[in-house]
């Protein structure tokens, strides 16, 4: 994990909430070597889940905004934890949490840094939005609707649009009370045979 990583600043007492609550969020991306190619990738954790007040959740995406497919499933005794791994050359990372009906949010962009032989590469993290202390009512949620952030003047910061349905999938993540499947990385595809 790199110690620069962009993630969301939480206040201890929402963190000691969160544990209390058993929602568990692996927020980095570690770049692992693929052993049979030599091939350097990131590997990314969507976990998270929430109870009736709080959540927390992260899912990754490609650098669009688009799903991505899972690796593997993961499947844990305890809900709201790990949900599924992906790698990929180049992630994009949407964190949130939440506190009733406030949002805080968080997407980055990560991609491999140089390569040098016989080191592990640094993962380069950018953050490309941060929204704070937005707003959400349980009944625009259940419209499937996003938070609304606003700049400290008062003006409305619009999330990126490429990045809108990426936040909503996130969103009903943190929302999903007792979760134990993903939001945002979807099945591989099953390869299609010869023979079709």
């Amino acid at each position: 994990m790199n110690a620069r990583t962009p993630r969301l600043v939480l206040p201890k007492p929402f963190l000691r909430r969160l544990e209390g609550a058993g929602i568990y969020c692996q927020t980095w991306a570690t770049a692992e070597r693929q052993a049979r190619t030599g091939r350097w990738v990131l590997r990314a954790v969507e976990s998270g889940g929430a109870s009736k007040d709080i959540g927390r959740y992260i899912g990754f995406f490609a650098m669009s905004g688009d799903r991505l497919p899972w690796l593997q499933r993961l499947d844990r005794i305890t809900a709201s934890g790990v949900h599924a791994v992906t790698v990929a050359d180049e992630l994009l990372s949407v964190e949130m949490a939440r506190c009733d009906q406030t949002y805080q949010l968080l997407i980055a962009a990560h991609r491999l840094g140089p390569i040098q032989e016989m080191k592990r590469p640094p993962v380069l993290s950018t953050v490309v939005y941060r929204g704070v202390d937005g707003q959400l009512s349980p009944e625009l949620r259940q419209q499937g609707l996003t938070p609304e952030f606003f700049s400290r003047s008062g003006e409305v910061r619009p999330i990126p649009e490429r990045y809108v349905d990426a936040v909503r999938l996130v969103t009903t993540g943190v929302t999903c009370i007792n979760c134990r499947h993903t939001h945002a990385l979807v099945e591989r595809p099953a390869p299609i045979s010869a023979a079709s």
